[in-house]
């Protein structure tokens, strides 16, 4: 197996891992090695060879992500590169915690490209894209958030304010996924993480890091950009609708935007770290 980086040795992958690449499997050296930025948890770098330029991940260790099933990753990330949703997936080996992809040119959006109607309009599309696809036979399961949070808040271990907190949120958060299952949509595939750095244009937009990817209502993927990057009213109103959404799906895209928070929320304390509970009126 390849060992996890340790703290003080990020800035290059071991070995073992470069000899995945396509290119360096006799040992080579790449021609280019860059450290790629963004990202929290894993480590990624940009690998050029002879036979190509890829994408290399190396993953984190568990407890840094919690709730992530590479099965479903992978399944749902080959789908969505078939539609030219993704990048192409070049090898995986999650039992070497590698994944190496395609590496595509272009830009990472910024907060700015949120505050753009045309660019809202083309995630909009895009997503409503990625949803419209048939999920794999094999790919068993739907998204549960309510049993997401018991489950990140179990590994959390909370205690005091935490534990006093987290009845509040359980609370709402049973509330506000009953409310979307109400009227719920077909189950499709979505993305499931999408602040901006996960989000690349060049001749298109393309959707990175599919770790989170689930079967689910397509409105949680909306749900989970307002989660991250706050539009106005107008703007949401034209993200649905752009998805394909119409505007009765507005009350459960702000229910929806509580379970992202909550899952948050519930994910942060999971990792060990400090996190405010989503407000709970």
């Amino acid at each position: 197996m390849v060992a996890p980086l340790p703290p003080a040795a990020r800035l290059n992958p071991p070995a073992a891992a470069l000899a995945l690449v396509p290119g360096l499997e006799q040992g080579g050296v790449p021609q280019l090695l860059q450290r790629l930025s963004g990202g929290s948890v894993n480590h990624t770098w940009r690998v050029d060879t002879s036979a190509g330029r890829y994408s290399l991940r190396l993953d984190a260790s568990a407890d840094r992500r919690p709730g992530v099933d590479r099965r479903r990753e992978l399944l749902l990330h080959a789908v969505a590169a078939e539609a030219a949703i993704a990048p192409r997936i070049v090898r995986a080996a999650p039992e070497e915690q590698v994944l190496i992809c395609e590496f595509l040119d272009g830009r990472c959006w910024t907060t700015s490209d949120f505050q753009q109607d045309e660019s809202i309009d083309q995630l909009g599309e895009r997503l409503a894209a990625l949803h419209a696809l048939p999920p794999p036979a094999e790919c068993a399961g739907r998204f549960e958030p309510l049993a997401l949070v018991r489950h990140y808040l179990e590994l959390a271990g909370v205690a005091s304010t935490a534990a006093h907190d987290a009845g509040k949120v359980l609370s709402r958060l049973r509330g506000s996924v009953t409310q979307i299952e109400a009227a719920a949509a077909r189950p499709g595939i979505v993305h499931g993480d999408l602040p901006y750095g996960n989000v690349l244009e060049n001749s298109a937009l393309w959707l990175l890091d599919w770790e989170y990817a689930q079967l689910a209502d397509p409105i949680y993927d909306l749900a989970c950009v307002l989660a991250c990057v706050p539009l106005s009213g107008r703007r949401q109103r034209r993200l649905l609708a752009a998805a394909g959404l119409g505007g009765r799906d507005a009350a459960r895209l702000a229910a929806a935007v509580y379970v992202y928070r909550a899952l948050t929320w519930a994910w942060q304390l999971a990792r060990g770290e400090h996190a405010a509970a989503p407000e709970i009126s």
